[in-house]
């Protein structure tokens, strides 16, 4: 599988017809993965290139006066080009925003077609609680079944704050604390939150969620994490 990667567009200014091949069979291998319901982590990092190429190309203009200096590198925090005060060929790197410049639609449509399918799967996981629900929910556990694999996996998980410069943000991570075949089909919800309350007597009523499809697609790499990310969407809305 060819991967995607911020050197394509920032060193391939020596060949950029030989750039926008490698750029092309890259989107191509993605696209085939999208096709197949196989989201992650391809989807994330596509998401978060695709925004760091937008903004250096809507910002090219601003660049101007650092020409004709050496392109070093991408801050990706700050999502912007870093250059040194080594002359560079100001060919060179007007060839970089010229292969920027055709490559952010192509990345653009795909990170769509990423999106389209992540949004697919969010809206057909089913999400309800399980029991009575507590006041504190920054912490529980979510029961997800496999039903291609006919597994339930039980995760826990725990919402944090924390802050970033001037701005704060919540956070989740989860760990999964059960993996079982399902003891019978009469085994509900209700049984598994209850047999969690016995083994992990910390939290006498946790939060308990179970989230459910009926689409047969990648688990690991596709219902798994756009559920995680379901769920936390619901505890911060």
């Amino acid at each position: 599988m060819s991967t995607l990667t911020l050197d394509m567009f920032t060193q391939g200014a020596a060949d950029i017809e030989a750039a926008q091949y490698r750029i092309l069979a890259a989107l191509s291998s993605l696209r085939k993965d999208f096709q197949q319901n196989t989201l992650y982590p391809a989807l994330g990092d596509l998401i978060e290139l695709s925004t760091v190429l937008e903004t250096i190309n809507r910002n090219r203009e601003n660049y101007r006066s650092t020409l004709p200096q050496t392109l070093t590198g991408v801050d990706l925090e700050k999502k912007e080009l870093m250059f040194n005060a080594v002359p560079a060929d100001e060919e060179s790197i007007e060839n970089v925003f010229q292969l920027l410049e055709w490559a952010v639609p192509y990345v653009s449509e795909l990170t769509n077609e990423g999106v389209a399918v992540f949004e697919f799967v969010h809206q057909h996981l089913s999400l309800d609680p399980v029991g009575i629900m507590p006041l504190y929910r920054d912490e529980g556990y979510v029961i997800l079944p496999d039903h291609h694999a006919n597994l339930v996996h039980v995760l826990k998980y725990e919402l944090s704050l924390f802050s970033a410069e001037t701005e704060q943000y919540r956070a989740m991570k989860t760990i999964e604390v059960e993996t079982h075949v399902p003891a019978s089909m009469f085994e509900t919800p209700e049984d598994l939150k209850l047999s969690l309350m016995q083994k992990h007597q910390e939290m006498p009523n946790p939060a308990t969620f179970l989230m459910d499809t009926d689409l047969d697609f990648p688990f690991d790499m596709t219902i798994l994490p756009v559920a995680k990310r379901k769920l936390m969407r619901h505890l911060i809305s």
